[in-house]
């Protein structure tokens, strides 16, 4: 019933004015709790080797206040479930993004296949929604850092949601045999296009470039500060092409600076390598980089290509992408950083 008195107007405004207020300065506080680390079960048995199989994927799970804002969740979940629980790839680390719909991503979690092939998983389940990140692994996760993002955007911009979507680093240390290797996961703040628009659109400039700029800084020291001169793994929606002003900020080495974990960065380190992609590397948005430790560094033995794609068929008989992003995944190996060979080292 809508209100028929001016006094009545007020009060709806005003409640949905402390409701906005509520859910932005709420927000402020979330990232602070230390992740959890969960085991589903036991190892997957499997002899030594020496690759490591990983993908990165964007579920487009938008939801907000219990309101989704994608299209067919919960069939999507379901499906990449099934597809993960198989696992015909054979990956080794999954990095999800926008796995925000709380429901949606329990139950892709929780589905028997993907807690038998991914047994190690950490996910960022903060309210009201979350960071949408989730890394799951086969391999025993011996340590997990969450960093929320400083700078998350507009907040007045309520029908963007970056500002409220806690985004920010999830890095794990896996314990692959008798080395710990770092790998993170993150996702950057979005830019909003025109329905039409090609990605590249915002490769220059956007009102959301400078929040951008900001994260991707903030991002690299927190990775950078976790893996010290160790060889790290970097993955997730990076939100900008190879073609845009933002890919110098993770290629060029980095001076010395303070960072947020206050861990002071010495020296001048290597850039990251993106890995590419087999097709369109001029226009995803979707990233695996690394960068080289002191001793090791990580060899990509394909580029990045596709797997796990394909159409999902709704109940209603309707068939639907699995996501607007594809399934990413390459495969590396350790070798050591002066071998001119490439010869991968065993776990």
């Amino acid at each position: 019933m809508k209100p028929r008195t001016l006094t009545g107007r007020i009060l709806v405004l005003v409640f949905a004015m402390g409701a906005l207020l509520i859910v932005i300065f709420g927000s402020v506080a979330r990232g602070t709790d230390p992740p959890v680390i969960e085991i589903a079960g036991p190892p997957p048995s499997s002899p030594n080797k020496h690759t490591l199989r990983i993908a990165s994927f964007n579920l487009e799970g938008v939801s907000v206040l219990g309101l989704d804002w994608s299209k067919d969740i919960d069939e999507r979940f379901a499906a990449m479930a099934e597809r993960l629980g198989v696992n015909q790839p054979g990956l080794d680390v999954v990095l999800l993004q926008e796995a925000w719909k709380h429901v949606a991503r329990r139950a892709l979690l929780g589905h028997e296949g993907v807690m038998r092939n991914f047994p190690f998983r950490v996910d960022i389940a903060e309210q009201p929604g979350g960071a949408g990140l989730v890394i799951l692994s086969r391999f025993p996760i011996e340590r997990a850092h969450f960093h929320r993002f400083r700078t998350q955007g507009q907040c007045l911009k309520i029908w963007e949601a970056d500002c409220i979507s806690g985004k920010g680093v999830l890095a794990v240390r896996l314990s692959l045999g008798d080395r710990s290797v770092w790998v993170g996961n993150t996702h950057l703040i979005a830019c909003y296009t025109a329905a039409g628009e090609p990605k590249t659109v915002c490769d220059q400039q956007d009102p959301n470039g400078n929040y951008r700029w900001e994260q991707i800084l903030e991002a690299r020291q927190v990775i950078e500060a976790l893996a010290g001169r160790d060889a790290a793994i970097f993955g997730g929606d990076f939100n900008f092409t190879r073609t845009s002003r933002y890919y110098p900020l993770m290629t060029s080495p980095a001076t010395q600076y303070q960072t947020p974990l206050q861990s002071l960065v010495t020296g001048r380190m290597q850039g990251w390598t993106a890995i590419t992609e087999a097709v369109n590397e001029s226009s995803h948005l979707d990233y695996i980089w690394t960068r080289p430790g002191s001793e090791f560094r990580w060899h990509a033995l394909e580029k990045l290509h596709p797997v796990l794609n394909g159409p999902v068929t709704l109940r209603s008989g309707k068939q639907v992408p699995l996501s607007d992003h594809p399934v990413l995944a390459t495969t590396f190996c350790l070798v050591r950083r002066d071998d001119p060979d490439n010869q991968c080292l065993l776990f």
